[in-house]
């Protein structure tokens, strides 16, 4: 599709009033409203649009589209059936992302691997440069076709040139003009001075900041369309191929990665010997001398993960940008590297069980669970290393990509309130904090009905009610309808009869 372009009025016209109507749509769903079911059946029409204008840009069928298809669904069916603030937010940035990376992926006409770093960057190029270059196509329809007086006259101008110089020489001489009139006239002079106020009465009603809005979303969803179906680039260089002009990177001597591999090994081994020493036993009540349960929980934790960030820097280094050797010297790498991977391992070990011990005596908060996600999604990649350590010709960007992307949406459909609000359930009720339970999101009242009619207290039962009294008052529009918020207004309606 490089270098095509939108051949009449009558191609132009029928994209451009979907992408208005869908613009319209789209501020029906979400003017004034908060993202609820709106959002899947939103993202289902827009790629009816795409599907329906672009799918000559598209590339053939295959697992990589169908399985980004899959994971942006069911990132935007979130929206749907959970109520959870946290990845509410962080989901308005991580789906228009995925999202462009995507239909970057199936339209882009450079077509490029799904886990290709490049895409990122053209992705950014559709959304931002394409677009703009694309959106004087939605003046093209309104264009007439030149006519003989339109030509360039003996002057080498046409009429509409012509036209707007004199418009341009007017507006000084205009300018001047009335300037000396309201100097002249004392009425001119204050009709014009109340014309300021007139213009401070007019304000933009409601319909008004919806019809801008649905045009200013149709023009964009129209030229980033153009920028898939017509992409504007600059012709390529010519000369020799790039590939001789880019030199390939500098690597280490195998040697010298294996000796900045041994010092540190034997440093981390030593730690994790010492760690074992007394770590697991702090489970038993054996802490460190004069180190409270919380300040021996706390301390150390973000040193830990920080190592762990760079031994996973050094495993890079030590796999891409070094000369991975021959013989004993390749199995000498590969071993050290192996290593280096269960030192950080242990070390990530014990950065997570000082975080359990803490949320053991102080309780568990959407922070913490989140940090205990991401450390799991860490013990994952070290073991996605060590494979393609053992098996180097497995393409560890790729699966890193995936593993991200998968880790994201378990995170997702984890249900998190529901999570918390049961494990500080099970510790005792005088430890757990019910204000802290009762800001929870509609995902956690299942946990806390249930738990009210079994065992709560007066005090837990009085704070339900009062959150229960509290929704049921509320009424959301049918736009911000989700089904983790529909089930626990129904238990709410029977808890409070």
């Amino acid at each position: 599709m490089n270098g095509t372009t939108i051949e009449s009025k009558r191609s132009l016209l029928l994209p451009i009033a979907a992408a208005l109507a869908l613009g319209g749509l789209h501020q029906l769903l979400f003017f004034g409203r908060v993202p609820g079911v709106s959002v899947p059946l939103f993202l289902l029409l827009f790629y009816a649009y795409f599907w329906t204008f672009g799918r000559e840009a598209l590339r053939p069928p295959e697992r990589a589209g169908w399985l980004l298809t899959a994971a942006v669904l069911l990132l935007a069916l979130t929206y749907g059936l959970f109520d959870n603030p946290v990845f509410f937010v962080l989901n308005l940035m991580a789906l228009p992302g995925l999202v462009a990376w995507q239909l970057t992926y199936l339209l882009s006409d450079r077509k490029r691997s799904w886990h290709d770093p490049m895409l990122i960057a053209d992705a950014i190029g559709h959304v931002i440069k394409q677009t703009l270059l694309h959106v004087p196509d939605l003046l093209a329809v309104f264009r007439r076709k030149s006519e003989p007086e339109d030509k360039p006259t003996e002057e080498g101008d046409s009429a509409f040139k012509q036209v707007m110089y004199g418009l341009l020489i007017a507006v000084p001489v205009l300018v001047i003009v009335l300037i000396l009139l309201f100097s002249a006239d004392g009425v001119l002079r204050t009709m014009a001075g109340e014309i300021p106020t007139w213009f401070a009465n007019l304000t933009l009603g409601d319909g008004a900041a919806r019809l801008i809005w649905s045009v200013v979303i149709g023009a964009f969803f129209f030229a980033y369309l153009a920028g898939f179906r017509s992409p504007r680039r600059k012709p390529p260089v010519q000369g020799p191929a790039m590939a001789n002009l880019i030199e390939a990177p500098a690597k280490f001597q195998t040697l010298v990665t294996v000796t900045l591999m041994i010092t540190l090994n034997i440093v981390y081994v030593l730690f994790v010997a010492f760690q074992f020493s007394y770590l697991f036993g702090a489970w038993q009540g054996v802490l460190p001398e004069s180190a409270s349960y919380a300040e021996y929980a706390r301390s150390g934790f973000g040193e830990l993960i920080g190592v762990t960030f760079i031994n996973f820097a050094l495993l890079l280094i030590g796999m891409y940008a070094t000369h991975p050797g021959e013989g004993k010297m390749r199995k000498v790498l590969n071993g050290l590297l192996v290593l280096l991977v269960f030192c950080s391992a242990a070390m990530l070990g014990s950065a997570f069980s000082r975080l359990l011990m803490y949320e053991e005596a102080y309780g568990y908060t959407r922070l913490r669970f989140l940090v205990h996600a991401f450390m799991i999604f860490l013990f994952l990649l070290l073991i996605l290393f060590a494979l393609c350590i053992r098996f180097r010709r497995l393409p560890l960007g790729r699966w890193m990509v995936a593993l991200a992307v998968c880790a994201y949406l378990a995170v997702n459909y984890s249900l998190m309130d529901r999570m918390i609000a049961l494990l500080n359930l099970q510790r005792e009720e005088a430890s757990a904090d019910l204000d802290y339970l009762m800001g929870l999101s509609s995902d956690a009242v299942p946990v806390l009905v249930e738990y009210s009619s079994r065992e709560g207290g007066e005090a837990f039962d009085s704070l339900l009610r009062e959150k229960a009294v509290q929704e049921l008052t509320e009424r959301p529009a049918w736009q911000s309808w989700n089904v983790s918020d529909w089930r626990a207004r129904d238990l709410f309606q029977r808890y409070v009869e």
